[in-house]
């Protein structure tokens, strides 16, 4: 090839590549066209733990179809890719290099659990991946990282708000807490920060038994805890192994005030323990279904729109929520959607109202912490629901 037509082959080439970029910056950059806007997210759907990510991702999925049929955001429909990693790093991993590559996300709402999303964190960084995980981990926002927006009080701030409500509102002589908790990293994490918590209030900590996850009977648990005088049981487990825990309690007539994280405040548990849930408060960083909220009620509106009945409540009014918060960022971006622009808009919101779905929701570009707040619910057994016992609380400074 001679130089005048390779220097001619050049001119083409560059002009393309301008071509390309100009184009590229019309539409909005990756998964943005001029009509459609295209999302994905990682959550699992198969497998023993299908149930947690089937009501969140329907969830997600539902309110970006309510928010297309309103007419989109900025002319633009959204349409959402949903990935399995059947509850597996590698999987996790692997879906969110098809996303980015093959399906050319704009970003990629959640990348599931706490494992999964560390397994992807560097991808998250290298494809600009504005994520907020399905797990509450300090080393999502401490030190700060630049795409991952940490949402949901951390497993320690819950049980703080727990111990700092029986100590403050239960109106109980000579209590007596009993710890039953998994040896699950969340479960660890639990315990330690109750007994912390409980010995700042000189209140003793009497138990502290294990119970599998994958418990059926906790018959030894409930009999060393009665021995042990317990009136205050704090779980640190997911709800399977509570519900366990409640019925085994009341087929031995054991009746303790007792109380549990997020993964175990769902109207499911009510539903399924009857009168042995008559007793127990859970700490949520979600509305209940049962709320009468502006948002709440904006949720039991779409899952009737679109005919779902989650059988976990708490994850799909959690998987509507973050859904809200995206399209509200892909919204203030406005024509100009990248990446970039995605994660700068969600750096702008502040005391963000989602109608009490979430509490308050603020970003800024030194923090994407979550806030601290929670609401303790308590089991009404006649209507077979949780209903709200408290309003946001955060941990009492000590």
């Amino acid at each position: 090839m001679s130089g005048k037509a390779k220097f001619i082959k050049t001119l083409l080439m560059t002009g393309l590549l301008v071509l390309l970029t100009a184009c590229l910056a019309m539409a909005g950059g990756r998964g943005v066209t001029d009509k459609e806007i295209t999302l994905g997210m990682v959550l699992v759907k198969t497998g023993p733990v299908a149930a947690l990510g089937i009501p969140q991702g329907d969830g997600m999925i539902d309110y970006m179809n309510y928010i297309n049929e309103k007419g989109g955001i900025n002319g633009r429909q959204i349409k959402v890719i949903w990935e399995d990693d059947g509850f597996q790093a590698p999987k996790s991993v692997a879906a969110v290099k098809k996303l980015v590559a093959r399906d050319n996300v704009l970003t990629i709402m959640t990348t599931g659990g706490t494992n999964q999303t560390i397994a992807n964190m560097k991808n998250i960084s290298r494809y600009k991946i504005a994520n907020i995980p399905n797990a509450m981990a300090l080393e999502f926002f401490e030190p700060l990282h630049p795409y991952i927006f940490a949402l949901g009080a951390l497993y320690e701030w819950q049980y703080q708000v727990i111990v700092d409500y029986i100590n403050d509102d239960l109106k109980m002589k000579d209590k007596r807490i009993g710890v039953v908790y998994t040896k699950k990293e969340y479960g660890k994490k639990g315990l330690d920060a109750i007994k912390k918590r409980a010995a700042k209030y000189n209140i003793p900590v009497v138990a502290e038994l294990v119970l599998p996850t994958g418990a059926v009977d906790a018959s030894s648990q409930v009999l060393a805890l009665q021995q042990a005088g317990a009136n205050i049981v704090i779980t640190c487990d997911v709800l399977p192994p509570i519900i366990s825990f409640l019925k085994t309690a009341e087929k031995y007539n054991y009746w303790p005030q007792v109380f549990g994280f997020n993964w175990a405040t769902d109207d499911l548990l009510v539903k399924a323990c009857g009168p042995a849930a008559k007793n127990y408060i859970g700490a949520g960083f979600v509305g209940g279904w049962a709320d009468d909220s502006p948002g709440i009620k904006l949720v039991r509106e779409i899952a009737a729109k679109y005919d779902r009945k989650p059988k976990l409540t708490s994850l799909y009014i959690g998987g509507v929520g973050v859904s809200m918060l995206f399209a509200e960022a892909i919204k203030r971006a406005g024509k100009n959607l990248t990446p970039d622009t995605l994660k700068a808009a969600l750096e702008t919101l502040r005391d963000y109202d989602t109608g009490g779905i979430f509490p308050l929701v603020t970003y800024t570009t030194k923090s994407h912490a979550p806030a601290k707040k929670v609401k303790l619910y308590k089991a009404d057994v006649e209507k077979k629901c949780l209903v709200p016992l408290t309003d946001w609380r955060s941990p009492k400074d000590m």
